[in-house]
């Protein structure tokens, strides 16, 4: 009996710690809002080059060729049901949240509901585009992984 009180008692603590630990996974993402053209984007402000493995994930889908970061950071959502608002340049807002093992993402433009992504949380990255009209188009790309640095990116070139 003694055992089996023992052995229940060890069982609620394992429970309890896995809870916490859940409650407490909060994951950092990165984010990157990117402008492909066919015209160079060096020019346009705040534009970065975008590292060789983002690079590759959008030149074989698209036909641009020139891809420039022009917004990039990172953020934290608690694990169920997290939130993060992030603004981004020409008047878009992402929002963020995670429920449980997947992960939304909502675009905005002008307070309008642009786009919509969902994947799991623990997916490499999560992508979402548009036209720019003829002349370009934009991604926002959200990952797990940090970005290559600014450095890199310019010598990989």
């Amino acid at each position: 009996m003694k055992r089996l009180a023992t052995g229940l008692a060890i069982l609620c603590a394992l429970a309890s710690v896995t809870t916490l630990r859940a409650q407490n996974d909060e994951r950092t993402y990165y984010y990157q809002m990117i402008c492909g053209s066919d015209k160079d984007l060096s020019h346009k402000p705040g534009a970065r080059p975008i590292g060789e493995k983002l690079r590759s994930q959008l030149e074989s889908p698209f036909r641009w060729k020139h891809f420039a970061d022009v917004s990039r950071g990172e953020f934290v959502l608690p694990s169920d049901h997290g939130r993060a608002l992030i603004k981004l340049p020409e008047n878009r807002e992402l929002r963020v949240h995670r429920t449980g093992t997947q992960i939304e993402a909502q675009l905005y433009r002008n307070g309008q509901l642009v786009r919509t992504t969902r994947g799991a949380a623990s997916s490499r990255s999560l992508i979402m585009g548009g036209d720019q009209g003829q002349d370009g188009c934009w991604f926002v790309v959200l990952r797990s992984d940090k970005p290559a640095t600014i450095t890199a990116a310019a010598q990989s070139k």
